[in-house]
């Protein structure tokens, strides 16, 4: 499916006038890609990064290539821990998140209970947060996505989300390509506000329901309806959708760490 979309991707960019950037080789996504950061330039700051994805190590490495220093880790864990203070956390509390500037979760495991309120209080308290949720997620396929030790086929975030007064829905999409961004998802689902709930996260959705800006007291997050967006093989990829999808998530990293002008 991701190589269906790397494919597939060209067309939709055809068919939206994405293909073709005015203005010589600066706009060019093939040279921007050269510097088509995954993480925009802030000052250094303490970064918690969870996910049951194979983000540290790389996809199919095991322990044996990890000794041998074969590993490969994902772009976004090495953007992260070359520009910030990097935090690999295996569990959320109250002591791992007192101290962060951003928490980042893509498609963590099941939190218990003591997680969400912990998670939720940072955020209230002024914490920001970017969440990638995805309802059916395709990557990485070198691993078995039913070991309940491997990723997390579809997410279990939902309690949080509940609380915030959203739900995760898979409308059974191929691929997306998000306007204006270009970025391309593949299989995600879409937000929706819950009938009856009402909530104090002051949740507004975006993006054709695939993004969901909250705003929990004093903090902020971003939630991405998606977390195939960030593999390797696209997120890395130089054609339009590796550019686009890069662009993508630095431009949500800024817009989750900016500070209130109001």
């Amino acid at each position: 499916m991701i190589a269906r979309a790397l494919a597939a991707s060209a067309v939709l960019a055809v068919a939206s006038g994405c293909s073709a950037a005015p203005g010589g080789d600066a706009d060019n996504p093939r040279t921007a890609e050269r510097t088509a950061a995954l993480v925009p330039d802030a000052p250094r700051m303490r970064v918690v990064l969870m996910s049951s994805l194979p983000l540290v190590h790389g996809d199919g490495v095991d322990m044996q290539a990890m000794l041998a220093g074969q590993s490969r880790p994902h772009p976004l864990h090495d953007a992260l821990k070359s520009a910030h203070d990097l935090v690999v956390a295996d569990a959320l509390d109250d002591q791992t998140l007192e101290k962060a500037d951003l928490v980042v979760l893509v498609q963590p495991r099941a939190l218990p209970p003591e997680a969400l309120v912990a998670l939720d209080g940072y955020v209230r308290g002024g914490g920001r947060l970017l969440l990638f949720a995805d309802p059916l997620l395709e990557w990485p396929g070198g691993q078995g996505l039913a070991d309940p030790l491997g990723p997390q086929r579809t997410s279990l975030i939902s309690p949080l989300l509940r609380h915030w007064g959203l739900g995760l829905v898979d409308l059974e999409t191929e691929s997306v390509r998000l306007q204006p961004s270009g970025a391309v998802l593949v299989h995600p689902g879409i937000f929706e506000v819950l009938p009856g709930k009402i909530g104090d996260a002051a949740c507004r959705i975006d993006a054709q329901g695939h993004v969901a800006r909250c705003r929990p007291g004093e903090g902020r997050a971003i939630l991405v309806a998606d977390a195939d967006l960030l593999d390797p093989r696209m997120i890395s990829d130089s054609a339009e959708s590796g550019v686009f999808n890069r662009r993508f998530v630095a431009g949500l990293i800024s817009e989750v760490l900016a500070k209130d002008t109001s």
